[in-house]
């Protein structure tokens, strides 16, 4: 089991079986972040260690797959920090 972040929107979520996630990973101080990575504090994410939300891994899952519920990402920084790294990566 892994951490994810849900990206797909309400209307998908709602009314489809599936929805569209990003990985997170751990990382030790001083690890390469990649393009395709946005580095995000334990404070932001809930997660017990720091951890980069991998783009390049973007996956459409099952709910089944859900099982429980984190937290919010509602810093608008750390919104648009992801929102940046996923336009980069689909050259959006």
């Amino acid at each position: 089991m892994r951490p994810v972040l849900i990206i797909s929107n309400n209307a998908v979520n709602h009314n489809l079986p599936v929805s569209t996630v990003l990985p997170f990973s751990s990382i030790e101080t001083g690890s390469k972040i990649y393009p395709t990575e946005a580095a995000l504090s334990t404070e932001v994410t809930g997660l017990q260690k720091p951890s980069v939300v991998m783009v390049h891994q973007i996956l459409t899952i099952s709910h089944n797959r859900l099982v429980n519920k984190i937290g919010d990402i509602n810093d608008t920084e750390t919104r648009e920090k992801i929102l940046q790294v996923c336009r980069n990566y689909f050259e959006l």
